[in-house]
């Protein structure tokens, strides 16, 4: 499943090509073999292509910024859910837009929560992401809990107006 992101402004097409034995992604062109371990929860080390860096994260409901080797590099997340239907009503779901796993729950049903507001916390691609509230709103649902599995389009939450 191809993922288009853009890394420090640039439009890339991001692809995994294989999780076992290791894992094996596309950046464009290139094709690399990574193993990825993190030590912290802001750092980790990835060996790409036989080479070991050290690096940091901070990851926002927008982007991920990476410190890798004397770099920053920025990358935008793609929009999960929430961003406006046809006719210009808002959406209520908040779905998946990858296969993954639930990492943690931020907040329960009938909970008041603001635009911007951390609804959850999902593990994919082996990267950590906070999925938002993208309007204010209560959560109506929340049919996922923490460790569970979810695949591409599955319901993680849903809203209703205040």
């Amino acid at each position: 499943m191809a993922f288009d992101i853009a890394i420090d402004g640039q439009e890339r097409t991001a692809d995994i090509l294989a999780r076992k034995p290791d894992l094996t992604v596309s950046l464009g062109d290139a094709v690399y073999p990574l193993i990825y371990s993190a030590h912290a929860p802001e750092e980790f080390e990835i060996q790409i292509a036989g080479k070991t860096y050290k690096g940091f994260r901070y990851a926002t409901a927008e982007e991920v910024h990476v410190r890798l080797d004397g770099r920053t590099f920025v990358v935008e997340l793609p929009r999960f859910g929430g961003g406006h239907g046809a006719g210009g009503k808002q959406d209520n779901e908040i779905r998946a837009d990858m296969p993954g796993t639930v990492v943690s729950l931020h907040c329960k049903e009938g909970d008041e929560v603001t635009s911007g507001q951390k609804l959850l916390t999902i593990e994919s691609m082996k990267l950590q992401i906070s999925m938002v509230a993208p309007r204010d709103g209560v959560v109506a649902k929340l049919p996922v809990a923490a460790n569970t599995t979810f695949e591409r389009g599955a319901v993680l939450a849903a809203l209703k107006p205040v």
